[in-house]
């Protein structure tokens, strides 16, 4: 396979050498370019060489290559890579850095635990800010100096990737600053979560998603390929379906939805990635049921979340405070996420104060798909007069799906080792239909003799409907079979009210097919090369 790999071209390092071990090849295309700060490599080089930093931590190759070099340290500096390129690039100057088990900077507090308490840490990175680690390292009591030692400036260009199998993203900036066209059958991969997270806010689900690691990467890619798989088809799984998990704070979204893919012998997706602090409801889909993910990252979203306050207030306050937040707010995405930081509007439903603990403040809140609660915490901070920053976070409803009915790992591991051993019954309950992914939207409810056509992409015409809700022209509608079954979904070529079930004319394009052709009888014939339905 060949792969188009988004690098900087510093950085592209030993990247055809792994990819040969995995018997691809590869070539390196750059949306971006690295522009280095002379002036914050000098000053980071001469403060590191005068013993101000009980650590350093190098969160990618490039400040490695620049800065390692120059650095002669004046006592013991306990010295971190971010992931083994990192680390070979410090090795090459002498250094002997310790490496991160994972590759997400926001891992390194939690790594380095207690040492942190009253150290100093020097960060020599990009001029993409990071409060997030920088928050975590003062959180733990530890002082976090950061450099910014290089832009990353957009190249503009188009890039060349229409002559790969698979365009493999190696980062969220990468990806949102990327001028690229996908070609039909083209693979498109996230080295990891963060950067998956950026690609499906901008609707475009990722095939592959990584662990961050190039070669971790790869593995992935191979395994949806049907190498090297380790997974058998559980007996009992459909063909399509959902499970709602009870994501546990610790590990990703993706973790979580590739443990249950592993259980269930299936290849899965997630809608609505939660960080891995996060707790509560997760949708994993598998099979053609993954097409619904634009539908369901849609949804609204319920969240608890402990807040604590930076100063004193009084419950009437904060509740008073809070009622002002119910409808249209703005938002600029927060530093540490994966998307484009550019001012949008969510609606806030409903704000509800549940509990007030001293400075922590535990409320309920009822939002749009896409409110960033860190950044809601942060606004009611000012607006109490206070400052506040979120604590903890659990998702408790997403769009249809509750705490209530979201299982447990445990839960689905034991349902999965009944069904092995030829009990079904358990698993028949956690594996909920595609049909429940819709939701609310417009549907069209069709006959029998019309589902054939559709699944093999005929557009639906009148004489095909039994019954519709209200929509509009554009819209997006899921077609659904008499036994309530998800068909597909489609976009309506006219309004609901310009025909009556029965009519001539045809009212839907299928844009994602989720049932199998062949699952209901054919009820077409083909005339002049066209189907009907």
């Amino acid at each position: 396979m060949l792969i188009a790999i988004t690098r900087l071209a510093e950085k592209a390092g030993n990247d055809a050498d792994v990819c040969a071990r995995f018997g691809h090849t590869c070539y390196t295309v750059s949306p971006l370019r690295a522009d280095l700060r002379e002036e914050a490599v000098g000053r980071f080089v001469e403060d590191a060489n005068a013993g101000v930093f009980d650590g350093i931590f190098f969160t990618s190759a490039l400040p490695a290559a620049v800065v390692a070099p120059r650095l002669h340290l004046p006592r013991p500096t306990r010295i971190v890579a971010i992931g083994p390129q990192t680390a070979r690039t410090l090795e090459e100057s002498g250094l002997e850095p310790e490496t991160l088990p994972t590759y997400y900077s926001a891992d390194f507090a939690p790594h380095m635990g207690a040492w942190l308490q009253g150290k100093r840490v020097g960060i020599p990175r990009a001029a993409v800010p990071n409060p997030g680690l920088m928050q975590a390292i003062a959180d733990a009591g530890g002082e976090a100096c950061e450099y910014q030692v290089y832009d990353l400036v957009p190249s503009g260009e188009a890039l060349d990737t229409g002559r790969a199998d698979a365009v493999l993203f190696t980062s969220a900036s990468s990806f949102t600053t990327a001028r690229w066209e996908r070609r039909e059958g083209q693979i498109v991969v996230a080295i990891g979560r963060v950067t998956a997270q950026a690609m499906e806010t901008a609707g475009v689900v990722p095939d592959v998603v990584g662990d961050g690691s190039l070669a971790g990467t790869l593995a992935a890619l191979d395994l949806r390929g049907g190498k090297r798989a380790t997974t058998e088809h559980l007996p009992g799984v459909p063909q399509a379906g959902l499970v709602v998990v009870d994501k546990p704070r610790g590990p990703s979204s993706h973790q979580v939805a590739a443990w249950v893919g592993k259980m269930l012998g299936v290849q899965v997706g997630h809608a609505g990635t939660l960080d891995p602090q996060v707790s509560g409801v997760l949708v994993v889909m598998f099979g053609p049921a993954v097409r619904l993910a634009p539908v369901l990252l849609r949804e609204q979203k319920e969240y608890v979340c402990a807040m604590r306050i930076h100063g004193d207030a009084d419950r009437a306050e904060i509740e008073e405070t809070a009622r002002e937040f119910v409808g249209r707010i703005y938002q600029r995405p927060p530093r540490q996420s994966a998307v484009k930081r550019s001012l949008r509007i969510r609606k806030i439903h409903d704000l509800e104060v549940l509990d007030v603990d001293g400075r922590v403040v535990l409320f309920r809140v009822v939002c749009d798909a896409g409110t960033y609660i860190r950044s809601l915490c942060h606004h009611l901070g000012l607006a109490l007069g206070t400052g506040a920053h979120m604590q903890e976070l659990r998702r408790t409803r997403s769009g249809l799906f509750t705490e209530d009915t979201a299982l447990t790992l445990h839960a689905i591991r034991d349902a999965c080792v009944a069904a092995a051993a030829g009990d079904e019954t358990a698993l028949s309950r956690i594996i909920l239909p595609p049909v429940l992914g819709v939701g609310e939207m417009p549907r069209i409810v069709v006959r029998d003799t019309a589902i054939d056509a559709i699944c093999h992409g005929a557009k639906l015409a009148g004489v095909g409907v039994l019954s519709k809700t209200k929509y509009r022209k554009g819209d997006l509608v899921a077609v659904i079979s008499e036994r309530d079954e998800l068909v597909c979904l489609g976009e309506a070529l006219v309004d609901a009210e310009a025909y009556k079930p029965g009519d001539t004319g045809l009212v839907l394009a299928p844009k994602a097919v989720m049932m199998a052709a062949g699952t209901y009888p054919r009820g077409w014939t083909k005339k002049a090369g066209q189907k009907k339905a």
